[in-house]
């Protein structure tokens, strides 16, 4: 081979070189760029995922039937299902997140998915085993069913469900138990803290089953604070994904801003045994079906018109995410709406107590007084401890106090001479409705009208 021969040789091996190092640079490049993905880990050129929702194709993370501490990529492109440990699309490979150590060793991951049937038939099967197993009241098992069922979209739903359990030690540890069987990624956990909270890797999207009745004021402020899918948590130097469902054992409700609950019956006689193995055996079944339903209705799910307008507001967000999710099976949706509307006019009558709106109906009254050109907080304060009065309520609310809550409502005034005055104007009487019928005050729900705002604001279309 001759001097010349050699060189063109060469020089055609580096330039495939050249070639594949380019192709690699640029499917790095390419990973890097792709915003959702900015949070994982290559390997060996492949991004490891629990799961991720691209054009076309739907990717969750499996436990392998073969091997179960190891993981499968499952995958559903609307017309079937395939299982690897490599998937390749739109020029990235994918593979599943390596287990490692920590509180993710405790999860419980579905199996490949199975063809479920119906909704009412998955549905029905998961009402059989809560009827067999924990003989709840058919309202208390359907809310179960919905927040199992909204374990498994919560990634595209705004906040993530969380559940109450009051009731004997007993049948509260039963009853998480059995949502472990089909929940989304569920984690059983008898102790929580801050250093296992941590373990959990990002983008896990576990279920959290809690049976500590008694969490730390800090921890318990995290999980809640956990809720919002769009928010960050930061502990020290650690940062925390917690987001998911969470189910509590608890001895007292904190409100209906933070959850629904349901109150569980000592049961009359012993319960039917459930073994380790039958245990198993229902979760693979029940968890393999349900992970066919989320990816079958993955795409429907978020674009559904909940009508929210018969709730209190700090429940419409999460009545959304309990009845989302909830496809083709009417009677269950009928009944979670009616349990969620029983505790939101609970929730209502609770307000006829609460500082902002009590506030909010007290500055209502003079808005409606046709003469004041303004009111001092000291009269506000008077009206509120009226109404208070006559509720048979024994606290009362302080000048300062009362404005306080204003300037936390966003209503300011100025100082003068003989107090704190709010100037009533055309502005402020429109917020003032505003924010009556945003804590939906008695006067601002009662149908009268008793000024154009009234008609203004109660003509105003509800977005559910």
């Amino acid at each position: 081979m001759s001097y010349g021969e050699c060189f063109v040789e060469r020089l055609g091996a580096l330039g495939e070189t050249l070639n594949a190092k380019a192709k690699g640079n640029a499917r790095a490049d390419r990973l890097r760029r792709t915003p959702a993905l900015a949070d994982e880990t290559l390997v060996n050129d492949a991004l490891e995922t629990f799961g991720e929702a691209l054009p076309g194709l739907l990717l969750e993370s499996v436990v392998d039937p073969d091997h179960p501490g190891h993981l499968l990529l499952h995958t559903w492109n609307g017309h079937r299902t395939t299982t690897a440990r490599k998937i390749e699309h739109g020029g990235v490979a994918y593979i599943p997140k390596n287990l490692g150590s920590g509180l993710v060793q405790s999860v419980c991951f579905a199996l490949p998915s199975l063809p479920f049937g119906t909704p009412a038939k998955l549905i029905s099967s998961m009402r059989d085993f809560l009827s067999t197993y924990a003989r709840l009241q058919p309202e208390v098992a359907d809310l179960l069913v919905a927040f199992g069922l909204a374990t498994w979209f919560c990634d595209v739903m705004t906040v993530a469900p969380v559940l109450y359990l009051l009731g004997p030690d007993s049948a509260v540890s039963q009853a998480l138990r059995l949502l472990g069987c089909f929940c989304r990624r569920p984690i059983l956990l008898g102790d929580i803290d801050f250093a296992g909270l941590a373990t959990l890797p990002r983008r896990l999207g576990a279920t959290l089953l809690i049976n500590q009745r008694y969490l730390g004021r800090r921890v318990q402020r995290t999980l809640l604070a956990s809720n919002r899918r769009h928010f960050g948590l930061v502990h020290g130097s650690e940062r925390l994904d917690l987001f998911g469902g969470k189910a509590f054992s608890c001895e007292d409700f904190p409100g209906v801003e933070s959850g629904l609950r349901v109150s569980l019956s000592p049961t009359p006689g012993p319960l039917p045994t459930l073994s380790d193995a039958q245990e198993q055996l229902i979760a693979r079944n029940l968890q393999a079906r349900l992970l066919r339903y989320r990816i079958a209705n993955y795409d429907k799910v978020p674009g559904r018109k909940i009508d929210a307008s018969a709730f209190v507001p700090e429940m419409r967000e999460p009545a959304s995410t309990w009845l989302a999710p909830i496809v083709d099976c009417p009677e269950l949706s009928e009944s979670v709406h009616a349990e969620i509307l029983r505790q939101s006019q609970e929730a209502a009558g609770a307000r006829f107590f609460d500082p902002k709106c009590v506030v909010v109906e007290a500055a209502l009254f003079f808005c409606h007084d046709p003469d004041p050109a303004h009111f001092f907080v000291g009269e506000l304060a008077e009206k509120v401890n009226d109404l208070l009065k006559g509720r048979h309520e024994e606290s009362n609310l302080s000048d300062k106090k009362a404005g306080l809550v204003l300037r936390e409502l966003g209503v300011y005034g100025e100082r003068v001479a003989t107090g704190y005055k709010i100037v009533v104007t055309d502005a402020l009487r429109e917020q003032i409705h505003q924010l009556a019928f945003a804590y939906q005050v008695p006067p601002a729900v009662d149908g009268v009208r008793r000024c154009r705002y009234c008609r203004v604001f109660q003509v105003l279309p509800e977005v559910g």
